[in-house]
């Protein structure tokens, strides 16, 4: 069997971190809410991000489940525009009426490593302490961008646990990426 070594951990922030310096979105940037996107759309944002980093639940889950999770008003979906040209996105849990978890979180492959990646997360940070809440919360991998736990932790995200797991390498020839019609 093909395994490799996951390491996830699991970050929060139990207050709004009013010290961190805010960062101001780029010019051309402007972030939007995509409400009750369509299944198509939101497919788009999560392989243009997650692709690289073996993103695959959401593209495993049948379509009208997935369209009911899109639908839901405790699912909110931010897209980052650059230019026009989607360039990231968000995606927080609001079901909890005391947390909120920011469940997806990044930048297309095109707009990587050009500055954007702190100021939408300071954002979409501010984005969640705007309702009255007591933990933001995340998890990220050692299979996501090398960059990401250390953005994570210099917005001030704080390890609360971590594991380490064997996981089945994907089967180059069973990617489920090569099901979509792109």
């Amino acid at each position: 069997m093909n395994e490799i070594a996951a390491t996830t951990w699991w970050l929060q922030m139990n207050s709004s971190p009013a010290d961190l310096p805010e960062k101001a979105l780029p010019k051309r940037c402007i972030v939007m809410q995509a409400v009750k996107p369509v299944r198509s759309f939101y497919l788009y944002l999560y392989t243009s991000v997650g692709r690289p980093y073996q993103w695959y639940n959401r593209l495993m889950c049948p379509a009208d489940e997935l369209q009911q999770m899109l639908d839901n008003p405790a699912n909110n979906i931010w897209v980052l525009y650059y230019g026009g040209v989607p360039a990231g996105f968000a995606e927080f849990d609001l079901s909890s009426e005391k947390e909120t978890e920011l469940v997806y979180f990044g930048l297309t492959c095109e707009f990587t490593g050009k500055g954007l990646g702190m100021p939408f997360l300071q954002w979409c940070i501010g984005k969640a302490w705007e309702r009255p809440i007591n933990r933001l919360w995340l998890h990220t991998c050692n299979l996501d961008h090398p960059s990401a736990l250390g953005l994570y932790q210099k917005a001030g995200f704080e390890i609360y646990d971590q594991d380490t797991i064997m996981q089945q390498k994907p089967d180059p020839e069973d990617d489920p990426y090569l099901l979509l019609p792109w």
